[in-house]
C-alpha cells in the first residue's frame, strides 16, 4: 500500500476462534519478535539468506533439530518441519530477513509452549555465535521462528451465499451484531480507537468454502497490543453467540489501506521482490508502450518523489477505471477519465513520503516499516484531502502517466537483461535493441504523460448509506490520448485461468455499458437476487478478475486518515460494500494493490461500482474487495461541482455517444 503509514506492530499473532477451539497468542515463537503477517520465499530469492545458506548449509537445521529432539514435548518427528528460508512482510517487501522456520504440527498447549522457548532462545543464540565466529558472515541477523502448522496453513475466504439456511435471518441481524461487536471493542483499553474493519464472510482451511465456518472477522491496527486481545475476544464470541447462528470470531492485526502499490526504487529491489512484483502486480510490460490510455490501465503521477531520507522513489500506482463524458454547464460535453483521489493524490503540492521507523521489542536499534504520507500541514494535499478540489483550486500540479515509471524501470532493466544474455550467446540482439530504444525514447520524449487531474471528493466524502467516496476526473491532453472504455477480451479470460462458464456474457469486442442492476437493490432487498450476484473488473495489477458481492457490508476505518485529529469514531467509519472471490476459485483475487480505481461491471458489460480498496487476512491469498456503487459516484460528482457539471455518462464505442448513466 503505497506511502501507507504502517504503525508499530507490536506483537506477532491472530486469534481465531475455530471449529477446535481457540488458538490464540500462545502458537508461535519468534527471536527476535516479528509480527504478522509474513510470507516465505525459498532463501535463493534474498541475498541474505541466500549467503547464509551457501556458508553454513544445513548447520543451523540441524541444530534445531538436535535442540527438538532433546525437549521432553513428545512431538514426533514427522510432526516437524525444519527450513531456512526469506520470511518477508506482506505489506513491505524491503522488510526480509533469513529465517529458520520450523513449523510444528501439533495442538498448542501452555505446557508446550513452556517446553519449546527454551529450543527458539538456545537456537538463536547458537546461530548469533555461529555467525559472529565467522568473518565472512557480516553482520546477518537470522530470525528464529516456530509456529503452529495453523498459521501457515492457506485459508480461504468466500461470501455467504443467499440460498443457505438462516441466510434472511443472519442478513437481518447483522447490524445489530456489528454495532455490538464495535461496542466490546470499545469498552477495552486495548482495543478502543484501533478498530480497522468489522466484516462478516466464510473464513477457514477448507477451499471449497462450504465446510469454513461463518466467521465475523475483527482487524485492528498495529497499536493495539495482542497480549491483552483474550478478554475481548472471549466477549464477542459470548456475544456472537447470543445469536444462536454458529458465528465464529476472527481477530488479527490488519489494515484497511488504499489499494494503490507501493513506492519502488529499483536499483534496490531483490530477486524476489522483483519475482513479487511481476507475479502480483502485472510488472512485466511486453512489446511497445501506446500513447492511448485504456479503460483499465496502470497509471501514477508522473514524476519521483523525493523521500524525507533524501532518496527517489515512484509514485503510487493505481488504474484508470474507465472514460466518462461530463457536461459543463455552458461548455458541453468534455471526456474525463475517471480514477480514485488518492491515485492522484501524489500530484498535489505538500505530498510528501516519509520513512516510517519503529522500535519493535528486542531489536537494539529501529527499524524500516515502509512509508507514510502525511502532507505538509496546510498544503494543496493537506487541504484537498479535507475539501477535495476543483481545477481552479490547483494551478500548480503534477502530470499523470502512463504506464508509471516504476514499471518503465523494471522494463528497460528486463530489456537490457535480454540484450546482455543474446550478446553472450552469440545471438542476434538488433529486434531487442531496437525495443529498448523505442521503449526509452518513449518517455525521453514525455510521451508517457497524459492528462492532469481535473476534480477530485478528497477523504471525507460520503454516500447517504455512510460509504466512502473516493473518486476523481483526469482530463486528457487531447482526444488522440482516450483509448476507449474496451472490456476484456475471450483471450484475456482465458489467459487467467477462466472457463466459459465463469465468464461474463457480453465483453469480447465490447465497451463498457451503461448501469443496469444497483449493488444497493442487490443488497437491500435479498428477494430481489436469489443467487449470487457476480461483478467482475479490469484492474492495472490482477486484469480480469471475476468477484461475487456479499450480501452484507462491511464497518471499516482507513489507515491513510489517521492523521486527521478532531474527528469522532463515527467520522473515521464507513459503511462499505463487499466482493470477495468466488466460490469456484476462492484463490483468485478480485482485486489488488495497484486496482484502486477499477470499475466493477455484471455479467452484461454494465457498470456496477467504483473499487477503491480492500483487506487482506492472514494467510489468505485472496481477501475482499470494497466498492462504491457507481451512481453513488456519479450523483457526488455532479453535487460536488455545485450544478456546474449538469450530466454524466460513459464513453460510447467507436465514436458513439453512450446511453445516460443512471444518476
Amino acid at each position: 500500500m503505497a506511502h501507507q503509514e504502517r504503525r508499530c506492530r507490536r506483537t506477532e499473532a491472530s486469534s481465531f476462534f475455530g471449529q477446535s477451539g481457540i488458538s490464540n497468542l500462545s502458537d508461535r515463537i519468534v527471536a527476535p519478535p516479528r509480527p504478522l503477517p509474513l510470507v516465505t520465499f525459498p532463501s535463493a530469492s534474498d541475498r541474505d539468506s541466500d549467503r547464509v545458506k551457501r556458508q553454513f548449509g544445513a548447520d543451523f537445521e540441524q541444530k534445531a533439530w538436535e535442540l527438538m529432539s532433546q525437549t521432553k514435548a513428545g512431538v514426533a518427528k514427522s510432526a516437524v518441519q525444519v527450513d531456512l528460508v526469506a520470511r518477508m512482510f506482506r505489506d513491505d517487501p524491503h522488510d526480509i530477513q533469513p529465517t529458520v522456520l520450523i513449523i510444528v504440527d501439533v495442538e498448542w498447549t501452555a505446557e508446550l509452549r513452556h517446553i519449546l522457548e527454551p529450543v527458539v532462545d538456545r537456537l538463536k543464540r547458537y546461530i548469533d555465535q555461529r555467525i559472529a565466529d565467522a568473518p565472512l558472515a557480516g553482520s546477518i541477523d537470522v530470525c528464529v521462528e516456530m509456529v503452529s502448522k495453523a498459521l501457515v496453513l492457506p485459508k480461504y475466504l468466500t461470501v455467504i451465499h443467499p440460498k443457505e439456511q438462516g441466510f434472511r435471518q443472519l442478513i437481518d441481524a447483522w447490524p445489530r451484531i456489528q454495532n455490538g461487536i464495535l461496542d466490546i471493542l470499545e469498552s477495552f483499553d486495548s482495543t478502543a480507537g484501533h478498530m480497522t474493519a468489522i466484516s462478516l464472510f466464510r473464513l477457514g482451511f477448507d477451499i471449497e468454502g462450504s465446510q469454513n465456518p461463518k466467521t465475523i472477522y475483527v482487524s485492528v491496527d498495529y497499536d493495539s497490543p495482542a497480549s491483552s486481545w483474550v478478554p475481548a475476544l472471549g466477549t464477542m464470541q459470548e456475544y456472537a453467540d447470543t445469536f444462536k447462528m454458529d458465528l465464529k470470531v476472527h481477530m488479527e492485526h490488519n489494515l484497511v489501506g488504499y489499494y494503490t502499490d507501493f513506492p519502488l526504487v529499483p536499483s534496490e529491489l531483490t530477486a524476489g521482490e522483483l519475482l513479487t512484483r511481476r507475479n502480483d502486480f502485472n510488472y512485466d510490460l511486453l512489446g511497445l508502450y501506446s500513447k492511448q490510455v485504456k479503460a483499465g490501465s496502470d497509471i501514477s503521477a508522473g514524476y519521483y518523489i523525493t523521500r524525507n531520507d533524501n532518496k527517489l522513489s515512484s509514485p503510487m500506482i493505481g488504474t484508470l477505471g474507465c472514460w466518462v463524458q461530463i457536461k459543463v454547464k455552458g461548455k458541453g460535453w468534455n471526456t474525463m477519465g475517471l480514477t480514485c483521489y488518492h491515485v492522484l493524490r501524489a500530484c498535489l503540492e505538500g505530498y510528501t513520503i516519509g520513512v516510517a521507523r519503529t522500535q519493535i521489542p528486542g531489536h537494539s536499534e529501529e527499524v524500516d516499516r515502509g512509508c507514510m504520507s502525511k502532507p505538509v500541514k496546510d498544503s494543496n494535499c493537506w487541504t484537498a484531502d479535507i475539501k477535495g478540489f476543483m481545477p481552479r483550486d490547483m494551478p500548480t500540479i503534477e502530470m499523470v502517466e502512463h504506464p508509471p515509471r516504476t514499471k518503465h524501470n523494471i522494463n528497460i532493466t528486463t530489456k537490457q537483461e535480454r540484450i546482455k544474455r543474446l550478446n553472450e550467446s552469440h545471438l542476434p540482439a538488433k529486434v531487442a535493441e531496437a525495443e529498448l530504444k523505442e521503449v526509452l525514447d518513449f518517455f525521453n520524449n514525455d510521451h508517457q504523460y497524459f492528462g492532469k487531474p481535473f476534480f477530485a471528493s478528497g477523504y471525507l466524502r460520503r454516500t447517504k448509506t455512510n460509504g466512502r467516496l473516493d473518486w476523481a476526473l483526469i482530463r486528457p491532453f487531447d482526444d488522440s490520448r482516450v483509448g476507449g472504455n474496451g472490456l476484456p477480451s475471450i483471450q484475456e479470460w482465458r489467459s487467467k485461468g477462466y472457463l466459459e462458464h465463469q465468464m461474463p456474457l457480453n465483453t469480447d469486442g465490447f465497451v463498457l455499458e451503461p448501469q443496469g442492476i444497483s449493488i444497493h437493490d442487490c443488497v437491500k432487498d435479498v428477494t430481489v437476487v436469489r443467487d449470487k450476484v457476480s461483478g467482475y473488473k479490469m484492474g492495472a495489477s490482477t486484469r480480469c478478475t471475476a468477484g461475487e458481492l456479499s450480501s452484507v457490508k462491511t464497518n471499516c476505518t482507513i489507515a491513510e486518515e489517521k492523521y486527521m485529529v478532531g474527528r469522532s469514531k463515527k467520522d473515521h467509519m464507513s459503511t462499505e460494500f463487499v466482493f470477495a472471490p468466488t466460490q469456484l476459485d476462492p484463490t483468485i483475487r478480485f482485486s489488488n494493490r495497484g486496482d484502486s480505481g477499477a470499475v466493477v461491471f455484471d455479467t452484461f458489460g454494465r457498470v456496477m461500482g467504483l473499487l477503491f480498496t480492500g483487506e487482506r487476512p492472514h494467510q489468505c491469498e485472496a481477501g475482499y474487495s470494497l466498492v462504491t456503487p457507481i451512481e453513488d459516484v456519479f450523483a457526488d460528482i455532479k453535487d460536488f461541482s455545485r450544478g456546474q457539471i449538469e450530466d454524466i455518462r460513459l464513453l460510447g464505442g467507436e465514436g458513439e455517444d453512450a446511453a445516460l448513466a443512471s444518476t
